[in-house]
């Protein structure tokens, strides 16, 4: 199973992980897990908004494997809230 870096920019900081995923698993399904054991921990993401996963400078979409956006087991990603202004 591939292992991926992913930082969270939360309220006390940036959080590192280490987290598996299996290559046909898709963000939509994986960070929704990670972010409640982030809250379990007492951290949650800095800001209002929904969730955007970084890599490279891109945006990332969440319903499509990390491996066919071009991410690659060990590559750093970064995870921030998104405000929409309304």
């Amino acid at each position: 199973m591939p292992k991926y870096q992913i930082y969270f920019d939360t309220i006390r900081g940036e959080s590192k992980y280490n987290v598996d995923i299996d290559e046909d698993e898709v963000l939509d399904n994986v960070l929704d897990e990670i972010l409640h054991d982030l809250r379990e921990r007492g951290d949650v993401l800095q800001g209002d908004g929904s969730p955007q996963v970084v890599w490279n400078g891109r945006s990332l979409d969440f319903v499509v494997p990390l491996p066919q956006q071009g991410v690659r087991p060990n590559d750093v990603l970064r995870v921030s809230t998104v405000s929409i202004n309304g």
